[in-house]
């Protein structure tokens, strides 16, 4: 990198450091409107993890109108800025660019350009591609307030919405993808972890950092490469909901097999951006959490057996039966019906078995794809 953009770079951190399609996603900022000021769950949080092919890109959206992006993929069809424009966004509260790696700030010079921009974080590493030097360049025309994106430091985003950085940290790596930004975010009873495209080198020191990543719902690491999502590290995050953002077809084979068998072996529910037309698209209104219209997830109540886990075990006296006996196995959260050999399968502390198919079904269970195609 030539000695002006190292010298910007360097500029930026000390003058903020030391010196001085997509109607659900429009639905968020208008719940605004609606807010009941002091509750700490107000309205809804909608996630969108954009399809912007073999790249990454996620927008946050608050019940308050705030807004959060996470990186902006590839410049492909002006996916990002496109995707921003439909969802009604004219204010980016929070900027992130989880590091210089061009799948994940291709379009982030555009982006700048084109949004008024409130706090960008970024690690503090450079890189030489130009994709960088068009990025730190907008930054600097527009005299973005940017902060370094480090393991221990809060977000400010909404007044409900808690968001914490638990990566990078260390201050040196050998390979970029570790200077990722790993944030998780958390929003009543619900929670997301947002995490680059951090390798086990990082998710070994977050772990060995004692930060709280428990999630409901994970952006797998590095596109689900192997590289990432490691055994202790899922373990501890312990989501019932994963996400992936890659592209069809991709020279890299994402998502790796590994990585999938792993989400599949702890009954995960896995969903891919490629898949998509514009995004997954997930929404939390601090207790459950939606894709689309579907329930995926439900918490309990202040650590109390949440309504739903009290009907699922009335109905256990009825027609459901042990693990063993169960051809058919039942998700309590979405009141989906799956096949034992279901890709899709529930965690096991969500699921209830049952014989048949018509047993589920008089449970009030809907039978999934997997029956609904054999």
């Amino acid at each position: 990198m030539n000695t002006k953009i190292i010298l910007a770079v360097c500029l930026i951190f000390s003058m903020l450091t030391g010196c001085t399609g997509v109607e659900m996603t429009k639905a968020a900022g208008q719940e605004a409107e609606n807010k009941t000021a002091g509750n700490s769950v107000s309205g809804n949080v909608v996630v969108s993890f954009i399809n912007v092919g073999q790249a990454e890109s996620i927008l946050i959206q608050s019940y308050d109108g705030k807004n959060m992006l996470i990186d902006a993929g590839e410049t492909i069809d002006n996916a990002v800025i496109d995707y921003l424009n439909g969802a009604g966004v004219k204010k980016l509260d929070v900027v992130i660019a989880t590091h210089p790696h061009s799948d994940h700030i291709s379009d982030m010079a555009n982006v700048i350009k084109n949004y008024e921009i409130g706090t960008f974080y970024m690690p503090d590493v450079t890189h030489t591609s130009k994709t960088f030097e068009k990025m730190v360049s907008a930054l600097e025309d527009k005299n973005v307030n940017v902060e370094e994106a480090k393991n221990g430091i809060d977000v400010p985003f909404s007044e409900n919405v808690k968001c914490r950085m638990v990566a990078p940290c260390s201050k040196f790596y050998d390979d970029l993808n570790n200077y990722s930004a790993v944030l998780r975010m958390e929003y009543g009873d619900t929670s997301f972890l947002f995490t680059g495209d951090a390798e086990e080198q990082s998710e070994r020191e977050i772990l060995a950092s004692g930060e709280d990543i428990s999630a409901d719902v994970l952006n797998v690491g590095h596109h689900g490469s192997s590289s990432s999502t490691s055994e202790r590290f899922l373990e501890k995050v312990a989501p019932s909901i994963a996400v992936i953002s890659c592209g069809i077809n991709n020279d890299y084979g994402h998502p790796h097999k590994e990585t999938i068998q792993k989400l599949n072996e702890r009954g995960i529910t896995t969903y891919i951006t490629r898949d998509e037309d514009k995004a997954v698209i997930l929404k939390s209104d601090g207790e459950k959490i939606y894709k689309e219209n579907e329930l995926i997830v439900q918490k309990g109540n202040s650590g109390e057996e949440s309504d739903i886990e009290s009907k699922i075990s009335d109905k256990k006296e009825d027609r459901a039966v042990s693990a063993a006996d169960g051809e058919f196995i039942g998700n309590v959260n979405t009141k989906k019906l799956h096949s034992s050999d279901c890709t899709k399968l529930p965690n096991e502390n969500n699921r209830v078995y049952f014989k048949t198919v018509q047993d589920g079904i008089n449970e009030g269970y809907v039978p999934h794809s997997c029956i609904k195609n054999n």
